[in-house]
């Protein structure tokens, strides 16, 4: 499982939940740019979500059961959130385990980002 500083690629195809415009989401919002926090398939318009990204935290959370009129229980995920390393305004979350939509299992880190404090 991903961890903080772990520095990961994606790539078109991958599915991820990101703050992408309305427009790209729902048929009745065409023209809306408006910002909504959104499952989204990396490629095509939504392309400048590829790339590096930085983990800078991991829950393990999201699952649900009866509580929500299930008869099964759904477990929860390991949740991971990422921010671009060229764009850090750009930022995406994904599960590694569970039962989401936006879930990516077999992603290794490409690199180790490490966070330093600099007395000034």
């Amino acid at each position: 499982m991903l961890q903080e500083g772990d520095i990961i690629e994606l790539q078109e195809g991958d599915h991820v939940y990101a703050d992408i415009p309305e427009h790209f989401c729902f048929g009745n919002r065409r023209g809306s740019f408006e910002l909504t926090h959104h499952e989204a398939r990396i490629g095509g318009e939504l392309d400048y979500l590829a790339g590096r990204y930085v983990v800078y935290k991991t829950t393990y959370d999201g699952g649900g059961g009866t509580e929500m009129g299930h008869h099964i229980g759904y477990p929860n995920g390991h949740h991971v959130f990422c921010e671009k390393l060229d764009d850090p305004k750009v930022k995406v979350d994904f599960y590694q385990s569970g039962c989401f939509s936006a879930m990516i299992e077999n992603i290794k880190p490409v690199a180790k980002a490490v966070r330093r404090w600099v007395e000034g």
